[in-house]
């Protein structure tokens, strides 16, 4: 539920926000490499005997600068953007000052995992490894430089997020329903409408019920199986065979749970395979895939997946062929027969029921020529046959909810959320304070 998404983020604590920014894309570090700082790099601030150097606080305001997608603003905004992220710079110490005395400290494979991470995501950010080559070019950066850097920053978020569950959370305390209540209809006035909303049941018959299409699709992905399996490189493989955008990227798809999943068949092989096993053949709406595991992360229950992806391409005679099936199907329909046994024969959609359930949906967010036939149903109509991409289908609205204010029950757990970020933005002033007394803070004009 995305109901308070803009609430939550105006209400994270400065610190919080500073641990989001240390990981922008790439380009945000191209004046200043690491281990190059300029000799007359000037000492801004001191927090215990540690230095705050300008070069730290402008990196953070180029950073503030990306993530608001600017280059330039006026020298007053500038001048208040810079104050406040010494200002985060230096809470940021003070809670390392504090991890130092406590003893806290970050497993080395743990920082290595999150920065691998980030490369990753800044690999894809900027559309696959020549382009992340080429910008690391263009700064005058080798990838190792890049990964100095980000062991620093990474480092020292994992340090202050250690800090803060250890001396914040235990003081926590469940909300009672009235204070979440209190806050609900406080902000309600804040929250964005409920979307309009729609049930729907679909028949869809894909072009891979056609048996010459699906016959042709399976005998590829099986053969590229067996390169694979032969020793020729699953990436390399993907990058010249696969249909599917992550070609350019070898396949990966980054690291997801499999419940995250919309395509059944595809989650329930990632949930089986083990570390680098391939599976065999999984059809899904999209084709044939060929799916494998690279790496897992047990404490997240997230695991790194890359597939091959081979569509069904159909002929002529295939679309004829699932055209009179669909046709079919609306014939009996219009005869009377129950959509739910049609569904159950027919619908080849794996995001749907057996009986071809498709459940709540967000009317704006289904695709432009979707939402025009609906526009025309009523609660009980039935479509005429749709062609789509990779198949035909017909659609049963079942029921139709107006956009409407939101309910408390419907986001209470975002309540919650912002409950208690707002809670944690109050504790933590007071906590830094606390710590502004236990460590020497110098602020250098």
């Amino acid at each position: 539920m995305e109901a308070t998404k803009g609430l939550r983020r105006a209400m994270l604590p400065r610190a919080v926000v500073a641990t989001v920014l240390v990981i922008g894309v790439l380009a945000t570090f191209a004046a200043t490499a690491f281990g190059e700082r300029r000799a007359i790099d000037r000492i801004v601030a001191v927090v215990d005997d540690e230095a705050v150097f300008e070069s730290d606080v402008e990196q953070a305001v180029r950073q503030a600068l990306v993530q608001r997608g600017v280059t330039t603003i006026p020298p007053a905004e500038r001048d208040a953007m810079y104050q406040e992220a010494l200002e985060v710079l230096i809470n940021d110490r003070l809670v390392i000052a504090q991890a130092a005395r406590l003893g806290i400290d970050v497993p080395f494979s743990d920082v290595e995992a999150e920065v691998n991470k980030a490369i990753e995501e800044n690999r894809k950010a900027l559309g696959g490894e020549d382009a992340f080559d080429a910008q690391l070019a263009a700064e005058g950066m080798t990838l190792e430089d890049l990964k100095k850097m980000y062991r620093v920053q990474i480092k020292n978020r994992m340090l202050v997020e250690r800090v803060l569950r250890r001396d914040m959370e235990r003081k926590r305390e469940e909300p009672t329903d009235a204070e979440l209540r209190a806050l609900f209809e406080e902000r309600k006035a804040d929250l964005p409408q409920r979307p309009e909303v729609a049930h729907l049941q679909t028949i869809f018959i894909g072009f891979e019920s056609s048996s010459n299409a699906s016959n042709a699709s399976r005998t590829k992905i099986e053969a590229l199986r067996a390169r694979i399996v032969a020793g020729e490189d699953f990436a390399e493989v993907a990058k010249k065979e696969s249909e599917d955008p992550s070609a350019a990227l070898g396949g990966d798809l980054g690291f997801l749970r499999s419940k995250d999943l919309r395509e059944p068949a595809f989650a329930n092989a990632v949930g089986s395979l083990k570390v680098g096993e391939i599976s065999p053949p999984v059809l899904t709406v999209y084709g044939y895939h060929l799916i494998q595991v690279t790496e897992e992360r047990k404490d997240t229950g997230e695991v790194r997946v890359r597939h091959i992806l081979v569509r069904a391409q159909p002929s002529d005679t295939d679309i004829d062929e699932v055209f009179k099936t669909a046709n079919l199907v609306h014939d009996e329909l219009t005869r009377g027969v129950s959509f739910d046994s049609l569904a159950t024969r027919y619908n080849t959609d794996p995001a749907a029921g057996k009986n071809g359930d498709l459940g709540w949906v967000r009317v704006g967010e289904l695709p432009q020529f979707f939402q025009d036939v609906l526009k025309e149903m009523k609660p009980g109509d039935t479509s005429q046959v749709l062609r789509e991409s990779a198949g035909f289908r017909i659609v049963k609205l079942v029921e139709l909810e107006a956009a409407r204010p939101y309910e408390f029950s419907e986001v209470r757990e975002e309540v919650k959320r912002l409950y208690e970020q707002e809670r944690f933005s109050k504790t933590y002033d007071t906590y830094l304070a606390d710590l502004r007394k236990k460590f020497h803070v110098e602020i250098r004009s």
